[in-house]
């Protein structure tokens, strides 16, 4: 356990922008009224995932977009590392959901 005695904990992700849960403990050590808890803050984690990726989804085609308009190299190039950050961002968030919630989103998120 964490220094403070408790089985898991909350942390906001600021690259991320959710909250992510960290287990002290093995899960399956925790009281059943423990697990409980833990799995609803993880559900509540869940459900922002998804309009939390539509919303990297539009940052990353507002840079594509923009790659059209780049004056000149530097600004094609700082375009795509932003895209390549963004990128990571969502594969990150995707692995979040997935771990959380035990299966893949759905492929209407980012319609």
């Amino acid at each position: 356990m964490n220094g403070m005695g408790q089985p898991f904990s909350f942390f906001f992700d600021e690259r991320l922008e959710v909250t992510r849960p960290l287990l002290h403990v093995e899960y399956e050590s925790m009281p059943t009224e423990v697990r409980h808890q833990f799995e609803l803050k993880c559900q509540q984690i869940c459900a922002t995932i998804p309009e939390k990726l539509k919303e990297w989804e539009r940052r990353y085609l507002e840079r594509f977009e923009a790659l059209n308009q780049a004056e000149d190299e530097a600004e094609f190039d700082r375009l795509w590392e932003e895209m390549d950050r963004i990128s990571s961002r969502i594969a990150d968030l995707n692995l979040l959901y997935l771990h959380i919630e035990g299966k893949n989103l759905g492929a209407n998120v980012f319609a």
